[in-house]
């Protein structure tokens, strides 16, 4: 292939175009390597009527009766301008203690708003999610921690 005018080869037109050879995938995209389904767990959500909301969920994959990998997802909406996305601020997940191969997965997201006096604070979902080898999932707990005013 010619780009312009010079002859280029099939490993540098995907390199050039951030493209994967072996699955046509943009470089860095995330993809789960899993030989069964991907596993998604119940969601947990929360929202402020008429300011935000916020849901939060995992997928994962299971390997021979192990859990091998977990993916956190995190949607979020802004319904009006007094109150914004900040980021993820926390994101795990660790063997739950049951000692039957479960994982707990937490994430706490932040979000600024503005309150009637127009005074800027965060607010910080979060949500713990149980997932098991065997495909079933439990929301844990949930919250949406205090309002921390600037």
């Amino acid at each position: 292939m010619r780009i312009n005018g010079v002859m280029v080869t099939g490993a540098v037109v995907a390199f050039v175009a951030g493209m994967s050879l072996t699955t046509g995938t943009a470089a860095g995209a995330e993809e789960k390597k899993c030989s069964t389904p991907v596993l998604t767990s119940v969601p947990v959500h929360l929202t402020d009527p008429g300011l935000w909301s916020y849901t939060y969920r995992v997928t994962w994959c299971v390997e021979e009766g192990t859990i091998t990998d977990i993916t956190h997802v995190v949607t979020h909406e802004e319904y009006s301008s007094t109150c914004v996305w900040v980021a993820n601020m926390e994101e795990s997940d660790k063997d739950a203690p049951d000692g039957n191969g479960a994982r707990e997965a937490f994430n706490m997201a932040e979000l600024s708003c503005k309150n009637a006096a127009g005074t800027q604070g965060s607010v910080n979902p979060w949500g713990a999610i149980l997932v098991r080898p065997d495909g079933t999932s439990d929301v844990l707990r949930k919250g949406i921690g205090d309002v921390i005013q600037a």
